[in-house]
Formats: structure tokens, C-alpha cells, sequence
């Protein structure tokens, strides 16, 4: 897995990630891409399956035009790709990954695996690393910079994680 987080400060989203991967055998590899991107209107920031980021890349993934299309809109997309599994227990389609979405217009939304969708009114973090990136962007929620936050997280996931390492990226989201 990896740590992915974002932070919604004055009407802008910050997200950061780490650069790690790791194998079903539990091996650490340094990633060459990036975990945010860009998609049409929205910053998209995912942990999981590398696949995951690879299929919703803007050439192979027309984002949604309303943020709470994405659910159905990915469903089709990994059925289509053949990247969704079925939980034996709910018989859902469910996908490897979670993923944060932000809009240009200062919100914040997770994916879970299973495709709910909530909103975030502050902060949150995603991935293996997670409650770490959490604890610590609690405990520095009174500081004016949200990339020393994000970045101060990171480290401290990577100190209790495993598979979360540098290089640390930072994408701070503007409106268009």
C-alpha cells in the first residue's frame, strides 16, 4: 500500500503522497509515477493497485463532468478494464484501491473500495500509512501551512509504515 492525504484549507485542496509501492509479497518498490494526477477537472490522489492509477489516467479515463458521477462511472470503467474483483461475502463489485478526489472548487471526496462516496470537510489520509498521516494531521491542525502539514504527515507515516517512503509530493489545487 502506500499514504495518501489531503487537506481542504480556504477554499483550496492540498493533497500529498508517497512514492512507494509494494508487492503482494510484501516487498517495497520505489514508484517512478506519481499517485496525484489530474483528470479533466478534479486532482485524484490513490493508493491500492498501481493499475488503478494507470487506468484512470485522462488517456485512457474521461472524468465525470459532476463529482458524484464517479461511482457509477467507475464501475463501467474496471468492469470494461476488467480491474474489479467480487466480495465473497457481499458479492459487490469491489476494486483494489481507494481513492481522494478534489474539485476546483475547494472540496475534498474519498472512494472506498466497495464505491462510497463522502465528502471531507478538513482532512483526511488513505492507505497503509493512514492512521499515522492522521494522528499527525490532527495534532498540527492549528498550523498556517497545509504543505508542511501534508509533508510532516508523510514523514511520519514513513517512520511507522512500512510501505510508505520518499520522495513526498505535494499538489496544492486551485480554482480554475
Amino acid at each position: 500500500m502506500s499514504t495518501v492525504m489531503a487537506i481542504v484549507d480556504n477554499g483550496k485542496v492540498w493533497m500529498g503522497a508517497d512514492s512507494y509501492a509494494t508487492t503482494k509479497g510484501g516487498e517495497r518498490r520505489r514508484m517512478k509515477c506519481t499517485k496525484i494526477f489530474t483528470n479533466g477537472p478534479y486532482l485524484i490522489g490513490y493508493i491500492g493497485s498501481v493499475r488503478t492509477g494507470q487506468v484512470l489516467r485522462p488517456e485512457y479515463f474521461i472524468a465525470p463532468k459532476k463529482v458524484h458521477g464517479f461511482p457509477d462511472k467507475l464501475i463501467t470503467h474496471f468492469e470494461k478494464k476488467k480491474c474489479l474483483a467480487v466480495d465473497p461475502e457481499t458479492q459487490c463489485s469491489v476494486f483494489e484501491s481507494n481513492l481522494l478526489i478534489a474539485t476546483h472548487e475547494g472540496r475534498l471526496y474519498e472512494i472506498l473500495v466497495d464505491f462510497q462516496m463522502n465528502e471531507i470537510e478538513d482532512f483526511t489520509s488513505i492507505g497503509s500509512g493512514s492512521n499515522f498521516a492522521l494522528g499527525s494531521l490532527y495534532t498540527t491542525r492549528d498550523w498556517s501551512s497545509p504543505k508542511k502539514r501534508i509533508l510532516t504527515a508523510l514523514k511520519v507515516a514513513a517512520i511507522y509504515d512500512m510501505s510508505t517512503g520518499p520522495p513526498f509530493i505535494v499538489e496544492e489545487f486551485l480554482e480554475d
